[in-house]
């Protein structure tokens, strides 16, 4: 149904242009017109993203009969200039999709619209994830509603763990173990491909140690990686590369498409991974489904390691003329059935404890592991600037990266770590 309507992804320079051809939020658009809510969805879309809001669409307009939804999808690297743009022109969406890391910056920002009233009266809102909830909150205040949520573990080949004659590790030792016994039988191969430059699956290893990447103490923010704990955690990661040899020097630059590509063309027994990722592991092997599995990511000591809640929130932009309207239509999309519909087309998972802990994911060799991690999460620091500490100053995967390479030693890069993201996290 009105397929008119789904306009192809945009860059940021046409964009402007882009909504004016299509009557998309445009200057000319009368306030208060109730007979269009402009939705912005991040990455390319596609046919099953395209069907599934067609759905929503028709469950929306039981209620409002008169409202067309337009749909636009917005690359993830041109949203924040787009959203600039937005907050530049007054052109902004109704509702838009946007990182979970990154709403509390946009809030900071004045771009969203605070919801914390509406929550109350929504009765689906009650079995949502804590964690994720709060991850969308500023101050005290809610600026937008988790949607899908993903979680990382581990892959493996069954059959190559069935050669070696292990099984899948409970505790760090045990990893070291296993992905040297599977090398020692596959020659040529990687125990472990690990994904060197990224922050995300090490963040499972530093909380598996006990320790905490920054804490807000009395206003100011204090790192939590010159703590033993964290050295700890520090040198078990990079020790995969330079003492046991488990992963090649390479992998000092992997980030996790790096790590899953070589989990999936046959040259590593493991590698950290999201579920999402399944469709891009079996495009580049059609065969493999039949030989993977998963396990959690462990801790030190035997129990599984908590998990970074990544996904994404959907939020109404704040300029919004039509915001009762777009609370209708997020609590259309976000309602339980279509959750687990759209989470499951995408790998990953619905936001509601309920549906996560049910037996949808208990008996699939894939989900099963991922489902575990989710329910023991935690989050990055919860402050606006975290994502100039994460994104664009990258100062853990320089880190890690830089102890790989041999540049510093485990002390010097916590210390300077720590120093960096002490500096950005109390600027003013």
């Amino acid at each position: 149904m009105n397929r008119w309507k789904r306009l192809a992804p945009v860059t940021a320079l046409v964009a402007s242009a882009a909504m004016v051809l299509t009557g998309c939020g445009g200057s000319d658009e009368k306030a208060g017109d109730d007979s269009k809510l402009t939705v912005w969805m991040m990455g390319e879309g596609g046919d099953a993203q395209n069907k599934f809001l067609d759905g929503v669409e028709a469950e929306f307009r039981q209620k409002h009969p008169d409202t067309d939804v337009v749909v636009q999808y917005i690359p993830w690297l041109e949203a924040p200039k787009k959203f600039q743009a937005a907050l530049a022109g007054g052109e902004g969406p109704d509702i838009t999709e946007l990182g979970n890391t990154e709403t509390q910056g946009w809030a900071a920002q004045e771009a969203l619209a605070d919801v914390s009233g509406r929550m109350g009266g929504w009765a689906d809102g009650k079995d949502l994830l804590p964690d994720l909830v709060r991850n969308a909150q500023l101050d005290g205040k809610q600026y937008g509603v988790p949607w899908y949520a993903g979680v990382r573990a581990i892959y493996y080949r069954t059959d190559w763990f069935a050669e070696a004659g292990v099984q899948p590790p409970k505790t760090w030792d045990d990893l070291v173990t296993v992905a040297k016994a599977v090398q020692a039988k596959k020659p040529g191969t990687y125990g472990i491909a690990l994904p060197g430059n990224s922050e995300l699956p090490f963040y499972s290893f530093l909380w598996g140690a006990g320790a905490e990447i920054a804490t807000n103490q009395g206003g100011a923010w204090k790192s939590g990686y010159t703590t033993p704990e964290a050295q700890r955690a520090v040198k078990y990661w990079t020790d995969l590369v330079t003492v046991h040899k488990v992963a090649p020097p390479a992998a000092a630059g992997w980030n996790e498409i790096d790590a899953r590509t070589q989990f999936a063309t046959g040259k590593a027994a493991m590698a950290f991974a999201g579920s999402w990722q399944q469709a891009a592991i079996k495009k580049d092997n059609p065969e493999i489904e039949k030989v993977w599995g998963t396990f959690p990511i462990p801790g030190p000591d035997g129990k599984a390691a908590p998990g970074f809640a990544g996904g994404s929130d959907v939020a109404i932009w704040k300029d919004s003329e039509r915001q009762d309207l777009a609370w209708d239509y997020l609590t259309v999309l976000l309602n339980k059935k279509n959750a687990q519909s759209f989470a499951s087309s995408l790998g990953f998972f619905p936001v509601y404890k309920d549906l996560v802990a049910g037996d949808t994911y208990a008996n699939d060799k894939v989900m099963a592991a991922f489902a575990t991690t989710l329910q023991n999460t935690k989050l990055t620091p919860l402050t606006p600037k975290w994502v100039e500490v994460s994104r664009t100053k990258t100062v853990t995967q320089a880190m890690n990266s830089s102890v790989m390479k041999g540049q510093k030693t485990v002390e010097k890069a916590t210390a300077d770590a720590a120093g960096e993201m002490e500096s950005i996290l109390n600027s003013k």
